[in-house]
């Protein structure tokens, strides 16, 4: 029996089964992502309107921004509506350089209906193109020539009538009939129809299809298969390595643990790793290192608050520092106009001093929870400290593309409250929409005012707050790379929030599910005065 244990706490074959198992595993997961990226290159490589038009949904709901243009690397596309008003470019150059006027001349990808332009060949004074308007017939797969026209070199009309109200073509219209757009890319058009009935005109532009792009576009391909090779080669003689250290280092675990106890640190040794002979002497040494545990953990919270309070400083200090840097670089550049130079300095000032605020106010944090921290609390019109805030924020919320909305009645609503503590807290909601969510987000400040408590709700139209999220989103130190903290370091900016709202003998609440029209919403209700 005890030899049976031994076998089993020492079972190198096994050990050697798992690491071919993991290695003939990572083999053909390689292979098979490599040959579905190859696929994709491939397919990628030269994209079509046909491939824009998958993305249907996007382009019947006018949700342009959604196509995931990294597909369609080199590309660009612009959608007119039945008026022939650009709608939306992808790219601005072609917005700045394309001009609805073009869109007749350009070749429908599924229309019966094309142009063709082909090189008069031994004309004797010099160039000449002729230009055929054609009419496919699907049901035969019969075409029809419908009308002409001939142009010289300079593209000049001197015969037919197939352009009458024109004389000349310029040598951009002579390229768009051919489908090509500045003579490097290739043009098309899609018209198609929105989910409320509505006509738009999708012109896509991408690179021309040549034989050299087609080439270095398999080159590519072939490059990347070639590379799977040293990566498997790699892995192999990687997993060699490790099963190698995994076969001398059996008993490792407890040798490296005595030396961590010399040097003073505790390090658990997991038994499972150590050969069965072993275990009982590791057991005996895990309760010599248990008399270490009460003074590194005391140690490690130490260490974890110092972290913590300097990733808060940081964290706070974002916003302003980034507002004075917008605003000081927009006036060496020399962007902002004269009338307005003297509101950016004043911005900037106002900002510096924000941050010293900031600061101190950072440093309050730690004293919040202390029995004798004291709210510096005035009487003092609410409704009116929101207006003079919002409007210092305004220069931030208008340069980010943002929209105000504001319900605040005109009536005073006499409260107590600390104002920089609440300034605060408004920094750190609006401060985050701002962050979190693109331009364009309607921003949303509200005032309701009742017999007993002020409720002030803050709300947006942005991207909202992931349900993992929500339910944690007030909890100190919670990390997260998609958690909405005003600094996004170590998570303390809306427990701030609601420490403050708590001092105040208030609540600070997650809408859940946010209003009709809103997708975050907080809710901050006070009383008319604060507990003591």
């Amino acid at each position: 029996m005890k030899t049976n244990k031994l076998l089993l706490g020492k079972s190198f074959l096994r050990t050697c089964i798992t690491y071919f198992i993991i290695c003939s595993l990572l083999v053909f997961v390689i292979n098979t992502a490599v040959n579905a990226l190859i696929s994709m290159r491939l397919d990628n490589a030269f994209p079509s309107i046909v491939n824009m038009l998958e993305y249907d949904e996007a382009l019947e709901t006018d949700d342009f921004a959604s196509v995931p243009m990294r597909r369609f690397r080199g590309c660009a596309f612009m959608v007119f509506d039945e008026d022939s008003r650009m709608l939306y470019a992808s790219d601005n150059a072609f917005k700045e350089h394309f001009h609805s006027d073009d869109l007749w001349m350009i070749n429908e990808y599924d229309s019966d209906l094309y142009y063709t332009v082909q090189e008069m060949p031994n004309m004797p004074d010099g160039e000449y193109y002729y230009i055929a308007l054609h009419h496919y017939n699907y049901e035969t797969g019969e075409t029809d020539f419908l009308n002409y026209c001939i142009v010289d070199e300079d593209y000049q009309i001197i015969e037919g009538d197939l352009f009458p109200w024109l004389e000349e073509l310029s040598n951009r219209e002579f390229e768009l009939l051919q489908g090509i757009y500045q003579g490097q890319w290739e043009i098309t058009k899609a018209v198609y129809s929105t989910t409320a009935g509505e006509e738009r005109t999708l012109v896509f532009v991408s690179p021309r299809f040549t034989e050299s792009a087609y080439l270095r576009a398999l080159e590519s391909a072939t490059r990347l298969s070639l590379l799977s090779l040293p990566i498997i080669l790699v892995l192999i003689v990687l997993l060699a390595i490790l099963f190698s250290r995994k076969i001398r280092r059996a008993i490792l675990p407890l040798h490296q643990a005595i030396v961590a106890y010399g040097a003073g640190r505790r390090v658990e040794v997991n038994i499972d790793t150590l050969p069965i002979e072993f275990r009982q002497v590791t057991d005996s040494f895990t309760h010599l290192l248990d008399r270490l545990e009460q003074v590194s953990a005391e140690k490690q919270a130490a260490n974890e608050d110092k972290q913590r309070m300097l990733a808060d400083l940081s964290h706070d200090l974002k916003t302003p520092l980034t507002v004075i840097q917008g605003y000081a670089q927009a006036l060496v550049d020399g962007v902002v106009p004269p009338d307005k130079e003297r509101q950016y300095l004043e911005t900037i000032c106002r900002k510096a001093s924000d941050s010293t605020v900031l600061m101190n106010s950072l440093f309050d944090y730690v004293r919040l929870d202390h029995p004798d921290y004291v709210l510096q609390a005035e009487t003092a019109d609410l409704c009116e400290f929101c207006k003079s805030y919002l409007a210092e924020k305004y220069p931030e919320i208008e340069s980010r593309g943002f929209t105000l909305s504001l319900d605040l009645p005109d009536t005073t609503v006499m409260t107590a409250f600390d104002p920089r503590l609440l300034r605060r807290l408004l920094e750190n909601l609006t401060g985050n929409a701002l962050q979190y969510n693109p331009a364009g987000t309607t921003l949303f400040l509200g005032l309701t005012n009742t017999s007993d408590a002020v409720r002030l709700t803050i709300a947006d139209t942005g991207v909202g707050i992931p349900p993992e999220l929500a339910d944690t989103i007030f909890e100190p130190f919670v990390t997260s790379n998609r958690a909405r903290t005003s600094g996004g370091g170590t998570g303390l900016g809306m427990a701030i929030v609601k420490k403050v709202a708590e001092l105040h003998g208030g609540s600070i609440r997650l809408v859940r599910p946010p209003h009709d029209g809103w997708h975050t919403e907080f809710e901050l209700t006070l009383p008319k005065q604060p507990t003591p």
